[in-house]
């Protein structure tokens, strides 16, 4: 069942969200740091008490076992300023491909369409495979490719 996130379901959300950054974390080689708690803590209370903030959970029985959380902004430099985030997302392991992660997004699409959003935007990693092809299937479209230049670890190709 997809419903909108109550504060009984924070201990629960938190618990999936630290499953889900060991996934990027183990994807990624190590690019996150361990999750701070307070950080998604504060954005899915925010979501209610925000009509901009928006958090829905996939339950079962009463086991959380998918959340997604986005926010509605204006993007005034757009031709179709209204803009709706997709800021995090996740399904347990145990419940992936089980049809969890496309309720959870059709939820947020028809709350989209409801409050005349113009598109949904959204980031994913490139080694993120399985999620990318998700989204893919979805309908979602690439739009603009982030890169990152890391001066920490890398002699620059071009001091040599």
């Amino acid at each position: 069942m997809i419903r909108k996130f109550e504060k009984k379901d924070l201990t629960q959300v938190l618990e999936l969200c630290r499953e889900v950054r060991q996934h990027h974390i183990d994807i990624l080689n190590g690019y996150f740091t361990e999750l701070n708690d307070t950080f998604e803590q504060m954005a899915f209370l925010e979501s209610l008490e925000s009509d901009n903030i928006i958090a829905f959970v996939a339950a079962e029985n009463d086991n959380i076992i998918g959340y997604l959380l986005g926010e509605f902004k204006e993007a005034p430099y757009l031709v179709n300023p209204k803009v709706a985030l997709v800021s995090n997302f996740g399904v347990s392991q145990n419940n992936r491909h089980k049809g969890i992660g496309r309720k959870l997004m059709d939820a947020f699409y028809k709350l989209c369409k409801e409050n005349n959003i113009d598109e949904i935007r959204l980031g994913v990693y490139n080694q993120n495979t399985g999620a990318y092809r998700f989204y893919e299937n979805y309908g979602f479209k690439p739009l603009e490719q982030k890169m990152v230049l890391d001066i920490t670890n890398e002699k620059l190709a071009r001091e040599s």
